[in-house]
């Protein structure tokens, strides 16, 4: 899910997104200076929260910080069904937007509200997808993983681009690494 709110986000022209990959460096347990995570990333804000998913309820809990001084501007919480998941992030998109005094246009917003797919079980499999290709620095079992669930978000929904592009791109990604040279695998990394 932060990484579909961030992919959102920047569509906006106005806004500066730093990339997941830079990121990354910081995520760990080691607490850091925000100031100075900040000023190494060159940010003026940061977005934190967490997403906690129980049967067929979330809860995404959402804060935007201030990194100059420090101070929470926003926090929002959200406790809804599964269901409610395309417009979770598009309300915290959103939020976030006018919180930062962004100019949006209005193709922006409309990218910012496209949902990239009406099959909530099929986004909710690409979904634990992302997570788990998130997780340790995608290793080859959290990326094998991962590939199971793109499959099945493929399966369920087979016009879903995005989840076909993230499983090509992990697909190729475990051939390259030499975790899996099969020839099964390689075709599986040239699907269209």
């Amino acid at each position: 899910m932060q990484d579909e709110i961030l992919t959102g986000l920047a569509r906006v022209a106005d806004l500066k997104v730093i990339s997941r990959t830079s990121v990354m460096q910081y995520k760990s347990g080691v607490m850091r200076n925000l100031r100075k995570v900040a000023k190494e990333l060159g940010v003026a804000h940061v977005l934190g929260g967490s997403v906690q998913r129980t049967g067929g309820r979330v809860r995404v809990s959402a804060q935007l910080i201030d990194a100059r001084t420090d101070s929470q501007l926003w926090a929002e919480r959200y406790d809804r069904d599964v269901a409610d998941v395309f417009a979770i992030e598009s309300e915290l998109a959103g939020k976030i937007v006018a919180q930062l005094q962004a100019k949006i246009s209005p193709s922006e917003k409309a990218a910012i509200e496209q949902k990239p797919t009406d099959n909530v079980e099929a986004y909710d499999a690409y979904l634990r997808a992302l997570a788990y290709e998130g997780r340790s620095n995608n290793s080859d079992d959290a990326l094998r993983k991962a590939i199971g669930f793109y499959e099945r978000a493929v399966q369920l929904e087979p016009n879903f681009a995005l989840a076909w592009a993230r499983l090509c791109s992990a697909d190729t990604l475990l051939y390259f690494r030499n975790a899996d040279t099969t020839a099964a695998r390689r075709d599986a990394a040239k699907k269209p």
